[in-house]
């Protein structure tokens, strides 16, 4: 499984200039945490955040005995940025991305501005199977804040073996309502299923061809164009 997440940054400096400062602040042999520039062009760079973290683990063997061992464990936050687009892509990002986010501040001398998304999720589904040049399924669809009357809402979850947008459609019925999340099941032989959220988090639960990633960036890249 792989997960994807998208923020709305905007750089005051090129990537070429973030590059070489996150260089500077490079992970290395002694240090708790630093970045690793994986790739830098003039519109894009990929790196990573890594954090060192130890810590003592305890365990308690049958006869009582306390047995203590040292950890040592590297987090890793990789991620992407881009002067198109939302601007930042994280990728199987750790809960915590606090770090990694200060950390990128710091290289912008805090000029770095970080906004989260509300994406119209069917819209972007619909973009990644043109794109893709795919004719998928919407299998799954979680509707939240749906009005049931002044100062009541309700969440539903409406799954199926077909397309379920039409049924969705009809559980509405015209009231009040957000679309959560997607899921776009592609076609063929592993069913790949593809998990779209409006906060412009993504899901996928098997490995799938590259160029589907550069379609889902890119229709979210149409997206956001459009606001």
């Amino acid at each position: 499984m792989k997960r994807y997440r998208w923020l709305r940054a905007k750089w005051p400096i090129s990537m070429r200039v973030l590059a070489k400062r996150l260089k500077a602040k490079g992970f290395e042999d002694g240090k708790t945490d630093g970045f690793v520039v994986d790739r830098a062009r003039d519109d894009y760079l990929e790196a990573r955040f890594v954090e060192r973290v130890e810590y003592d683990d305890t365990v308690v063997d049958p006869f009582g005995k306390e047995l203590s061992f040292h950890r040592v464990e590297y987090r890793q936050c990789e991620f992407r940025a881009s002067v198109d687009g939302p601007g930042l892509e994280l990728v199987d990002a750790p809960r915590a991305v606090q770090a990694a986010i200060s950390g990128l501040a710091e290289a912008t001398e805090f000029g770095l501005a970080i906004a989260s998304l509300n994406l119209n999720v069917l819209a972007w589904a619909k973009g990644v199977q043109r794109l893709a040049n795919i004719s998928g399924i919407v299998d799954s669809v979680q509707i939240g804040a749906i009005e049931l009357a002044p100062g009541i809402t309700a969440k539903a979850l409406v799954r199926g073996s077909t397309d379920v947008l039409s049924a969705s459609n009809r559980l509405v019925d015209g009231k009040k309502h957000l679309i959560e999340k997607v899921q776009l099941k592609l076609p063929g032989s592993r069913k790949t299923a593809i998990v779209l959220a409006g906060n412009g988090t993504v899901r996928i639960d098997s490995e799938v061809p590259s160029d589907t990633v550069v379609s889902i960036r890119a229709a979210l890249q149409e997206l956001l164009g459009h606001d």
